[in-house]
């Protein structure tokens, strides 16, 4: 509990800020670890001191529990024995080194714990002298530090103000030396586009000339390949209606051949039945049954 509250008197940890310039970021942290070190050295010791005089306080108390009891022994024994025989010299003896015991262990008891006490005392006004060191070791150490700190951010002030300044000066010049550019670069932009321009109408030009004269050609080229068909065309359909003529011709030919050989055919044909015909009317009246010929076939005919 003791160690508890003293250390509540400065954080065993303490924290800097980070800054641009001061001391080495390392070594401080190295420093403090190695204070804080000793000082959880010197609390240790002084708890193992107030550890160990507490022991002894409880020891003291035992010893003077012990020191009633032997007192209260004592008085009981030192009582009148309500017989005489009760009483002997051994018992007188007893009672007397009960007695010499007893004031031993108190005044061993009683020096023990004074001087206990009195290193306990020693232990800790050292403990107190060693941490009050300490802590003003700390406090010049952080003292100093503030002051580089305060320093080192009065500086980093003045750098950004001169570097704020220098930029602000630098930017004005870059935009002086942009606008100047930019004027350059749109007076050479005009006279190139110009340039295009007239480049562009001459080559327009051109190109609607050499358009001109060949459409003109193809035209030409177009009329006399139509032309050409157009011959090849008559041509052709002349070739083919003589073609045709002379093949109606000879299909004409060959069909009043053919009506004629079907005319000469039938010619005959009418002819043949003709005779036919004359045939069978003269061979007629050799058909007609003779009378006996009739009477033979009547009966048969029933």
């Amino acid at each position: 509990m003791a160690s508890e509250r003293d250390s509540g008197l400065m954080p065993l940890r303490r924290e800097f800020d980070q800054v641009w310039h001061g001391f080495d970021r390392n070594q401080v942290k190295q420093y403090v670890e190695y204070l804080e070190d000793q000082l959880r050295r010197l609390l240790s010791d002084r708890d193992s001191a107030m550890a160990q005089a507490s022991t002894l306080s409880r020891e003291l108390e035992n010893a003077r529990r012990e020191l009633a009891k032997l007192h209260t022994r004592v008085d009981e024994l030192c009582k009148p024995p309500e017989r005489p025989e009760d009483l002997d010299e051994r018992m007188q003896r007893t009672v007397d080194l009960a007695n010499t015991r007893a004031e031993e262990i108190v005044t061993r008891a009683e020096t023990a714990a004074e001087e206990h006490w009195a290193k306990a005392g020693e232990a800790s006004g050292k403990l107190r002298a060693r941490y009050a060191k300490l802590l003003g070791e700390l406090e010049s150490h952080a003292e100093a530090m503030e002051n580089e700190h305060q320093a080192a951010l009065a500086e980093t002030r003045a750098e950004v103000e001169r570097l704020t300044t220098e930029a602000a000066q630098r930017r004005e010049q870059l935009d002086q030396e942009a606008e100047r550019r930019r004027r350059a670069i749109e007076r050479d932009f005009d006279a190139k586009m110009a340039a295009e321009k007239a480049a562009l109408e001459k080559h327009i030009a051109d190109q609607q000339t050499a358009s001109k004269n060949q459409a003109e050609r193809r035209i030409a080229e177009a009329i006399a390949e139509a032309k050409r068909r157009l011959d090849e065309a008559a041509t052709e359909a002349e070739r083919r209606v003589d073609e045709a003529t002379t093949e109606a011709e000879r299909r004409t030919t060959e069909a009043t051949q053919q009506v004629e050989r079907l005319t000469d055919i039938r010619e005959q044909a009418r002819l043949r039945v003709r005779k036919a015909q004359d045939l069978l009317k003269e061979g007629e009246p050799a058909l007609t049954p003779l009378p006996e010929e009739e009477t033979e076939l009547a009966p048969s005919a029933s």
